[in-house]
This record gives structure tokens, C-alpha cells and sequence, in this order.
């Protein structure tokens, strides 16, 4: 009889455990930080990457239209009530970011046209926050760099190179963008269905996918890896950096960050949160529907 009651004890042991580590497994998500990507291109259109949006199709931010649709953005993003808003902008300029969103909220400051200021400073103030953090990055440029320029200057060693292959990159870059604009037909002209259109998970697969096509696989010689190395120090590694400042300010597993960024960051951003044992992804595209 004991042993009928013994075997019946494990069996029922056995039977619950799976049960137990599902809970245990709930209990460690719980643990994590969640973080959301809202994927943007920029309001102020200062057009500083290769392929630059020509003035027919830029959107006029201050319009009616475009405000009616910004504040409808941020009452979605309002939904996942967020502790903390990180946009696009370097840890140095906190304080002056600081500063103009203290104006903001005493009413002596009118929002500028960048994302930061429309999306991040009225969800702020429309949550009662305090201030916006600024987590942006450069990549590690330390071997192109002039050491001790402000500026972005090439080394004069490499200078040579490196135009070849800015040129290179400038060409394919901007031939294959002309290309998927002829198929894909012309852009959204509401700023609501453009952000929504940009944070759809295929829309992110395929932004990210350009990161790996020409200019990646440029050698100046057979197996030299110039377009890889170069993506990998300013690109690859400048999101990282922006991963590591936002993991600087998740200061409670109760934290809700959603950040704000150009939608190209935000393929490798969210890898970056999906493989973090601290950080949980949470999408921001079933939040635009």
C-alpha cells in the first residue's frame, strides 16, 4: 500500500511540475523591463542620410492634418504608459533638452518640428513626466576618425579610400532607392498611416535588410571587408551604444521605456531588447491600428 502511494506521489509530482515552470517562467518575464520601438522618420526633414525625401514628398508637420494625426499618436503610445521616454538625441545635450522641455511646460517654449519635441515632449506632458532622456550614440569610429577632431573628419591615411567608397555607396544606395520607388508607388501623405506603415514588422524586416546589400559587400581588394567593417564601427555598434544607454536608465523591472527613433534603428534595437535578460520587447505596431 505504501508503495502504491508513494508511486501515485510521484506521479502526481511529475504531472505538476511542467505547470510550475510555466509559472515560474511568467514570473521571470514579469521581472523584465518592458520596452516599445515607435519607428519615425523625421519631422524636421534635415535629409543628412544618402537617400534624401525631396520637398513634394515631405509632409508639412504643422498642418492641421499632420497635428490631428501627431496627437492622435501620442494618445496610442499613451495606452502603454510608459515611465520613461527615450528619444534621439546625445547624453550631452540632457541638459539642454532638459531645459526646453521645462519651457515647454511653463508655456515658453513653441514645439519644434522634430520628433523628439512633437511626439516626446507632449507625451511627457501629457504623463506628467518629469523629462526626456536623451539616449543616442555614435558608433565607435576611433579607426577613420582624426584623433581629436569635433567633427567627423576621415583620417588622412585612409581619406583616399574611404572616398571610393562613400562614392560607391552614394551610387548603389541611392539607384536602388529610386528603384523600390517606382514600385512601391507614392508614400502615404497621412503622417499617421506613414508611422504606422514604417513600424509593421515587415516594413522592419526590409529596412533592415538594406543594411546587408552593396555597399556592406564593397572590397577594395578580394576579402579586405571595407563595407563590413565600416557598417560594423557606425552603424552596428551605434546601436549597441543606444541599447547600453538604455539600459543605463531602466532602473526598475517595473519600468515601461518606449523610445523614439529614425524607424532604420529599429530592427537592431529590438534584437537587442528580445536577446536582453533585463528587457522585454513589447511592439509597437498593435498599438497603431
Amino acid at each position: 500500500m505504501k508503495k502504491l502511494f508513494f508511486a501515485a506521489l510521484f506521479l502526481a509530482t511529475t504531472y505538476i511540475s511542467p505547470a510550475l515552470a510555466q509559472q515560474g517562467k511568467t514570473s521571470k518575464q514579469d521581472d523584465r523591463a518592458q520596452v516599445m520601438i515607435l519607428g519615425t522618420f523625421h519631422f524636421a526633414y534635415p535629409n543628412l542620410d544618402v537617400v534624401k525625401t525631396e520637398k513634394s514628398d515631405q509632409l508639412d508637420i504643422k498642418s492641421p492634418e499632420s497635428q490631428r494625426d501627431i496627437a492622435r499618436l501620442v494618445n496610442q503610445m499613451a495606452k502603454f504608459n510608459p515611465t520613461k521616454i527615450a528619444v534621439e538625441a546625445m547624453p550631452e545635450k540632457q541638459a539642454k533638452l532638459d531645459s526646453l522641455y521645462q519651457a515647454y511646460l511653463e508655456g515658453r517654449y513653441e514645439l519644434g518640428l522634430n520628433e523628439t519635441y512633437q511626439l516626446g515632449f507632449r507625451l511627457a506632458k501629457q504623463l506628467g513626466h518629469k523629462r526626456v532622456y536623451a539616449t543616442d550614440s555614435w558608433g565607435d569610429l576611433n579607426a577613420y576618425q582624426k584623433p581629436g577632431s569635433k567633427e567627423f573628419e576621415v583620417r588622412d591615411d585612409i581619406k583616399e579610400r574611404m572616398e571610393k567608397f562613400w562614392e560607391y555607396k552614394q551610387s548603389t544606395v541611392q539607384a536602388r532607392a529610386e528603384a523600390e520607388k517606382k514600385l512601391s508607388g507614392p508614400k502615404p501623405r497621412s503622417l499617421y498611416k506613414a508611422i504606422q506603415q514604417l513600424n509593421q514588422p515587415e516594413a522592419i524586416r526590409k529596412s533592415h535588410e538594406n543594411y546587408f546589400r552593396e555597399a556592406f559587400q564593397y572590397e577594395e581588394q578580394p576579402y579586405d571587408y571595407t563595407g563590413v567593417d565600416w557598417y560594423n564601427a557606425s552603424w552596428f555598434s551605434r546601436n549597441l551604444r543606444i541599447f547600453r544607454n538604455i539600459q543605463r536608465i531602466t532602473e526598475s523591472p517595473d519600468d515601461r521605456i518606449l523610445l523614439i527613433y529614425g524607424s532604420d534603428h529599429v530592427a537592431l534595437l529590438q534584437q537587442a531588447v528580445e536577446s536582453s535578460p533585463t528587457h522585454q520587447l513589447v511592439p509597437a505596431h498593435k498599438m497603431l491600428k
